[in-house]
Formats: C-alpha cells, sequence, structure tokens
C-alpha cells in the first residue's frame, strides 16, 4: 500500500494474517481513542502478540509474507505506533486548519533540524510559507518520513505583516523518486525528500476516501430503488460540520443535493442525485477565508433545489431555479445534466434580483416550468 491507500485500508509491515492485523488495528484504535501511551499500547499487544509467534525472531512466511526471516522487537512496535500516532493527528490537524483558515491563512513549515542528524531536504523546508490550500501541502504535509518530527505553524495575515515575512515560492527539489513497491507493476512517483508512502496529506486522503464511499453508497441505493435512504444520506452530509471540510477538498466531487422527479424528467436526467464539483467550487471562490460562506451558499442552493418557486428549463439540460432565503434575498441556482445523461452538477449560485425573473419570463429560449408566485 502506498499514500492515500492507507486512508481505506490498515496495514503493517511484514503482518501477513488479517487476523493479526485486525487485532493491532483494534488495540492501536483504543490506545488512541483513549490518549494512551505507548507502554500501555505495548503491554497489552505484545501477549497477543506472543500467543501467534509475532514476536521475536519470526520465520514463518504465512505470519509475515516474506520467506525471510525477521525480528520483531521493542524498536519495531515503537515504530508502529509513532508511525500511526504522528499520520491520526496530521489528519486532525488539517481538519483544525480548514476550520481556523479565515483566521489563519497560512502555513509555516518546521522542520526537525534541530536534531542530531536532520533530514537536510526537510532543513532546507524550515521556515516556507504558503497559504494552507496549496497543492504543496498535499504531498508534503508532516509528517513526511519515517521517525520525521517536522511540524508546521499556522499564521495570521497580521503576523505576517508584524514579522515581515512573504509567501514562499514552492522549491523545486529537484525529480520525483521513482519507487517500485512489491505487488506493483508501475512505478510509483515520490516527491524527493520525503519517504515512499509518505508523500500524501493525510486529512484531505481521509475525506475523499469518505466521499468516494458516500458518492457509491448515494449511486448504489439509488440504483436499487432505494431512493428515499439515498435522500436522507444526502440529506445528513450536507448537515454535518464536516461539510465544510469536504469543500476545501482539491480534486474531489460528492453529492449535496437531490431533484424532484419532475426537475429530473424536466432535462430528461438519468439519476435524481446532483454533484458539487471542484471546478464549481473554485469558480464560486472569489478569495480566500470563503469556506462557511460557500457551505451557508450550497445548503441554500440544495433547499432552493428542493423547493424552488420558480424553475425555468434552458438548453435543453439546464435547470435554472430562483428562491429567497432566510432573510428574503432573493437567489439563483443553476444546476445541469451532463451530455450523456447520467451525472448532474450545480453551475452556480448567487444572489439575484427580480427583474432576472422578468428577463426569462420574455425569452423565447427559456421555457417556464413552473411559477409557484403565482399560484
Amino acid at each position: 500500500m502506498m499514500h492515500q491507500d492507507h486512508a481505506t485500508a490498515f496495514t503493517v509491515a511484514k503482518v501477513a494474517r488479517l487476523d493479526l492485523l485486525r487485532s493491532i488495528r483494534v488495540s492501536l484504535d483504543e490506545t488512541l481513542r483513549n490518549g494512551g501511551t505507548f507502554e500501555s499500547w505495548k503491554s497489552n499487544i505484545v501477549p497477543e502478540l506472543q500467543k501467534v509467534g509475532w514476536w521475536g525472531l519470526v520465520t514463518d512466511a504465512d505470519l509475515t509474507g516474506t520467506d525471510q526471516p525477521i525480528i520483531v522487537n521493542e524498536r519495531r512496535l515503537q515504530t508502529i505506533f509513532n508511525t500511526n500516532v504522528r499520520m491520526s493527528q496530521a489528519a486532525a490537524r488539517w481538519n483544525k486548519i480548514q476550520r481556523e483558515k479565515d483566521r489563519f491563512p497560512y502555513l509555516r513549515y518546521l522542520s526537525d533540524h534541530y536534531r542530531k542528524e536532520p533530514r537536510q531536504d526537510h532543513k532546507s523546508w524550515h521556515g516556507l510559507i504558503l497559504p494552507a490550500d496549496h497543492s504543496w501541502w498535499q504531498t508534503h504535509f508532516p509528517p513526511n518520513g519515517w521517525g520525521c518530527h517536522c511540524h508546521y505553524e499556522q499564521v495570521s495575515e497580521a503576523r505576517m505583516q508584524r514579522k515581515g515575512w512573504k509567501v514562499s515560492t514552492p522549491p523545486d527539489d529537484g525529480p520525483d523518486t521513482l519507487f517500485y513497491a512489491a505487488g506493483r507493476s508501475e512505478a510509483i512517483r515520490v516527491p524527493a525528500g520525503i519517504h515512499p508512502g509518505f508523500g500524501y496529506n493525510p486529512g484531505t486522503a481521509h475525506l475523499r476516501a469518505i466521499a468516494d464511499k458516500t458518492l457509491n453508497s448515494v449511486r448504489m441505493a439509488e440504483q436499487a430503488g432505494l431512493e428515499q435512504p439515498a435522500q436522507d444520506l444526502v440529506a445528513q452530509i450536507l448537515s454535518d460540520p464536516a461539510f465544510e471540510q469536504f469543500i476545501a477538498l482539491p480534486d474531489q466531487a460528492f453529492p449535496f443535493a437531490w431533484l424532484t422527479v419532475d426537475q429530473r424528467s424536466a432535462i430528461g436526467a438519468n439519476s435524481r442525485m446532483v454533484r458539487l464539483s471542484q471546478a464549481t467550487m473554485q469558480k464560486q471562490t472569489s478569495g480566500r477565508g470563503r469556506t462557511e460562506l460557500q457551505a451557508r451558499q450550497y445548503r441554500l442552493a440544495a433547499r432552493i433545489i428542493a423547493e424552488p418557486d420558480v424553475l425555468f428549463r434552458e438548453r435543453s439540460n439546464h435547470l435554472v431555479m430562483f428562491g429567497e432565503d432566510d432573510t428574503g434575498l432573493l437567489y439563483e441556482v443553476v444546476l445541469k445534466t451532463t451530455a450523456d445523461r447520467s451525472e448532474n452538477y450545480l453551475v452556480s449560485v448567487h444572489r439575484s434580483a427580480r427583474r432576472r425573473i422578468r428577463k426569462k419570463l420574455r425569452s423565447d429560449a427559456v421555457e417556464l416550468i413552473f411559477d409557484r408566485r403565482t399560484q
């Protein structure tokens, strides 16, 4: 397993038995949840490892997946524990960064250069400052290797000015390293200075995995005729606080709204699910620190899609809807179905005016589906 694969499955090097792997995962999970230490985890897991024979000098290929003997000792356990703790903390910290990036829009890399033998690549990144949403953090968010103690700090605009700091130019560390992993026919590209298996962002990888699973779950439920459970799941996504974290994903589409039967029929869509694409989110964002505003707008868009005041059809595959927010302000929501009618996407959501409705009513290129204001 490599990079973001770790967001969807758990593995430990040289463990080839699923029952043993599960015991290690469950024990680590309980320790992390309860704030336990390495010593407490070791005292619980070592008896289990000794019982199955994965301790000391291990030569059983059924246990290790290799014909070569391996040594399982406290040092190996320390590596397993430290790596899982740090990657888990990195995922949680990334979520915190996304929640607070309105106030702290930058991240500053802090290397472990104070150590006796620091990694020179990591040392060269010390003090580097980039926006929190910069793509560099998708591959270089610490930890960046076995035993890496690099960290970061969140930086506000005010501190940037006070310190006289400037946004850095992303470093050119040279070509990626080609890593040939067992069981893979193609080489895996790993950024220079990063150990294989660490060149990903645990926070966004975890969210991508959830988004993929959710998208598949909604699609499968709809295809099975279970539209109400699918619709309930989409509503749950929209109301969850994690929705704002999904918006911060760099390249992930996920469901956020549900067409009515009439809306689906009007554009000949094969599905009632409406997806939110990264292209739309990038277009909607006009500056930093707008995640919370975007989330409110998308939740409003989903509400308008469910019950629009006015509904038009344009160009055979576009729906234009108008509705009000809780303060009476008018908003316009545009969505489309793809050419093959298999997928529906939000195109835009923005403030509007009554004259926009009047203009569309006079247009021969737009078909009025209904106007509830007159009913």
